[in-house]
């Protein structure tokens, strides 16, 4: 389940985490308080979007960043991807490579 789970979560789900990498101060408050243990400063210094399928949303790193440099965002899933690359029907769930 939990393997589904993360797969919905990278491909599918509305909620991401983005950040601002020029604004963060490496206090690692996003890292110690991350109940899936990603280590979220090392994605903020670098300024990429937590993408991992571990990362379930929550959206705690962002509310115990001083500066606000991670934001838990609920947007569209059209323009993630070049394509669609998780596909769900009634026979299961398959990965379009």
């Amino acid at each position: 389940m939990a393997g589904y789970m993360g797969l919905f979560q990278r491909f599918k789900s509305r909620f991401r985490i983005t950040t601002n990498g020029s604004q963060c101060i490496s206090c690692g408050n996003c890292s110690t308080y991350c109940e899936q243990g990603i280590d979220v400063r090392a994605y903020a210094q670098k300024g990429e979007n937590i993408v991992r399928s571990s990362c379930v949303g929550c959206g705690v790193c962002s509310d115990v960043c001083p500066r606000g440099v991670l934001k838990l965002e609920n947007g569209p899933e059209e323009g993630r991807f070049d394509s669609n690359p998780l596909i769900i029907s009634k026979d299961g769930v398959k990965l379009n490579m």
